[in-house]
């Protein structure tokens, strides 16, 4: 029968002592607190690498003491089952004394796990270290280990004090200790102990509870384990059937798309064809045609030449009736043609098959560009902008333009040099290409299509000189060189600038540096509240009393000459004297009608009506008069400027709502230069706009951060200088252009 030592060996798996880390019998095992177990040097190796311990099993990490991994606890149960293990090899082999390699074993040192013969016994007995040591006869100890294994297992001593076997467990502490130990520093009442063996009996009968209850976890996470094995097969079931789906799927995708590009290929070639052979056969007529006149020409001129050369007089005349009737048939065919048909046959492809469903078009009409929405003067620092149109309406999809343009351009400067443009994307059937210009003068802008030159190019552009605030004046007040309410402003005949103060019910005149001159201010009318003023050339000024609803007449040092138009104004606002006829030009805005007068206050006549058709008006007001005699009215609720002759007709308008170029909202104060140039107050817009005297638009004088706020009167220097009342600041500002 076999011993219960043979049986534990036979039932363990001899793997259950080899290191995981290893792979190797273990050497001191340690067991971590996650209850695995690994060589010592493993466990050191690991920790020299890691600074810490992470169990190669369940890869928890585990701190180590100040102690390192000599502190982490031996595992006395595995280095037992390690001593068991080779006992039991050692029994069955031919046993021999551990202590002189040659007696029978009789004895076994059940501290030492020695085997003895009688004589190595005896002296092992003896010694003083040994003394103590627990000497079986052999069969007694395969006797006591068969019936109680665990009675003869060696001691464990103390890790405190060596030479103490332990024998207490401090349940205090939770910690195995020697008498030593309780004596010392597990005393009673403070700690708890009790024998080791009764310790050890009742976390027995705990440890069976405990494994019970693993037990159940273990049979929950192997049927856990089993589920999720389950659905991983399920999945790769899954996904096998689902790829041999997709990968069907996609070929009969690819089978399809294939027919539809083989089709849409097919009628794309069947139309290059069938307009190839249509242009041929157009070609081949015009061909024939021209050879048979060439042929004719030909054969004509050689019997001629051999005639004139070899023929008389007789011959020569008497051919003269068929040669005349013939060369004037000859000379009447048109050799000078041009194909019927031109060679421009294109294929456009198209980006996305997948969306359009078609690989593109034939294009056989070419497309033509044309230069269009060219600002023709800009100043310095300023950008030109261009925009290139499609000029002919036969040309191909327009939407498939921006796919295959391929738009250069050049800009030439005063000095000759040239310049690289960028022609920006394609948006609404449009190429737009921009430069910044540095130098004045005149500038040629050339552009190229697909190396085609295109219409409208080159294009001549004016660069003018920068703009720039060069002073302003003026504050909110009552006081000098102070506003409330500021309207028209125009200049005097010793280019002084005279200002309609309205609500401070006078006029000021100030010189283009900004220094006061002179108040008007007529102590004699009753809220004199002037809206505009216009100078004569003899130098008195027109003023509208709109509070009075009349014209007040005074010279240059604010003498009242008359007052006139009371009881015919309704609300007389801008006012402008005619430098071709003297006449004077009154704006009766709520009228929405314009009054001419002579300069002794006598009217003439009046013309306009309430509307938005020609010549009429919606609460027109302000006035201005070019040289020539024309009159520029701002028709503010209208957004537009209209212009008329010195008689009062019509002649054209131009402008309309907007904040764009040559738009216009809400106008106010106009005025004319020396050029016939015309400059608007965009009110509600915030700026100051320059026109050509046809009404074309030129460009901005302000910069948007120069920051004018409701401009409403606008007038110009003999030097250009552009000053305007900027109505929402209460000052005045000038302009350089």
């Amino acid at each position: 029968m076999a011993s219960s030592g043979s049986q534990l060996t036979e039932q363990i798996d001899e793997n259950f002592l080899l290191c995981g880390i290893c792979c190797e019998r273990y050497k001191n095992p340690k067991i971590l607190p996650c209850l695995h177990s690994f060589c010592e040097p493993c466990l050191g190796k690991l920790a020299e690498e890691m600074g810490a311990i992470t169990c190669p099993v369940c890869r928890r990490v585990h701190e180590l003491t100040d102690d390192g991994v000599a502190g982490i606890q031996v595992n006395i149960f595995l280095n037992d089952l390690i001593a068991l293990f080779e006992e039991q090899k050692s029994v069955n082999t031919s046993k021999k004394c551990d202590g002189c390699e040659q007696g029978d074993v009789t004895k076994y040192c059940t501290v030492c796990s020695f085997d003895f013969c009688s004589i190595c016994a005896t002296a092992h007995g003896k010694l003083p270290a040994t003394k103590s040591h627990r000497l079986l006869r052999f069969d007694e100890y395969m006797a006591a280990k068969s019936a109680d294994p665990a009675s003869v297992q060696p001691p464990v001593y103390c890790n405190t004090h060596q030479d103490y076997q332990v024998e207490f467990h401090c349940d205090t502490c939770n910690t195995t200790i020697c008498l030593k130990c309780a004596a010392l520093d597990h005393s009673k009442p403070e700690h708890l102990y009790r024998c080791i063996k009764d310790a050890a009996k009742d976390f027995t009968e705990n440890l069976h509870v405990v494994i019970d209850k693993v037990k159940v976890k273990e049979s929950e996470a192997n049927h856990s384990k089993f589920k999720v094995q389950q659905m991983f097969e399920s999945l790769e079931k899954c996904s096998q059937r689902e790829e041999e789906s997709l990968r069907k799927h996609i070929r009969q995708t690819i089978d399809e798309i294939t027919r539809l590009i083989q089709e849409n290929g097919n009628k794309l070639l069947t139309e290059l064809k069938g307009e190839y052979e249509k242009r041929k056969v157009n070609l081949t007529a015009q061909l024939k045609e021209l050879g048979i006149a060439e042929n004719d020409l030909t054969s004509t001129r050689e019997y001629v030449e051999k005639l004139v050369h070899y023929g008389n007089a007789s011959q020569l005349m008497s051919a003269k009736r068929r040669i005349d009737h013939q060369t004037e048939e000859l000379l009447k065919v048109q050799t000078q043609v041009e194909p019927v048909e031109d060679d421009y046959m294109e294929f456009q492809q198209c980006n996305d098959f997948c969306r359009d469903k078609n690989l593109g078009t034939m294009k056989f009409i070419p497309t033509v560009y044309k230069v269009d929405l060219v600002t023709p003067t800009v100043r310095v620092g300023e950008d030109i902008t261009c925009a290139i149109r499609i000029a002919n309406e036969q040309s191909l999809n327009k939407e498939e333009v921006s796919h295959r343009v391929q738009a250069e351009a050049e800009i030439k400067t005063p000095d000759g040099n040239t310049q690289k443009l960028e022609v920006k994307d394609y948006e609404n059937e449009t190429l737009t290409l921009k430069t910044r210009v540095a130098v004045e003068g005149q500038h040629e802008l050339s552009v190229t299509v697909c190396n085609k030159s295109v219409q409208g190019s080159p294009v001549n552009i004016k660069v003018i000189a920068r703009k720039w605030l060069m002073c302003h004046f003026g504050k909110k007040g009552s006081g000098i060189c102070q506003f409330s309410y500021l309207q028209g402003i125009t200049m005097m005949r010793n280019g002084d600038v005279l200002v309609a103060d309205h609500e401070n019910q006078r006029l000021q005149s100030f010189t283009v540096n900004g220094r006061h001159r002179k108040t008007f201010k007529f102590v004699n009318i009753n809220k004199f509240k002037p809206y505009d003023a216009a100078v004569s050339v003899n130098g008195n000024v027109f003023t509208t009393d709109g509070e009075n609803h009349q014209v007040i007449v005074c010279n240059e040092h604010s003498k009242l000459i008359r007052r006139f138009g009371k009881g015919m104004f309704c609300d007389p606002f801008g006012i402008a004297v005619n430098p071709v006829n003297g006449r004077v030009c009154i704006v009766d805005k709520n009228a929405n009608c314009i009054h001419i007068y002579d300069q002794d206050g006598n009217h003439i006549k009046s013309f306009g009506s309430i509307g938005s058709q020609e010549g009429e008006f919606m609460y027109p007001l302000f006035v201005c008069i070019g040289n020539t005699g024309n009159v520029y009215v701002s028709d503010s609720s209208n957004h537009r400027i209209q212009v008329f002759n010195s008689d009062g007709q019509f002649l054209y308008t131009f402008g309309s709502h907007g904040s764009g170029d040559g738009q216009m909202n809400y106008p106010q104060g106009v005025a004319v230069d020396k050029y016939d140039f015309m400059y608007v107050a965009d009110s509600s817009n915030n700026r100051i706009v320059k026109y050509e005297s046809n009404g074309k638009f030129v460009c901005r004088i302000d910069d948007v951060s120069d920051g004018l706020n409701h401009p409403t009167g606008v007038c110009v220097t003999d030097d250009d200088r552009v000053i305007v009342a900027d109505n929402g600041n209460s000052c005045i500002k000038i302009f350089k252009q």
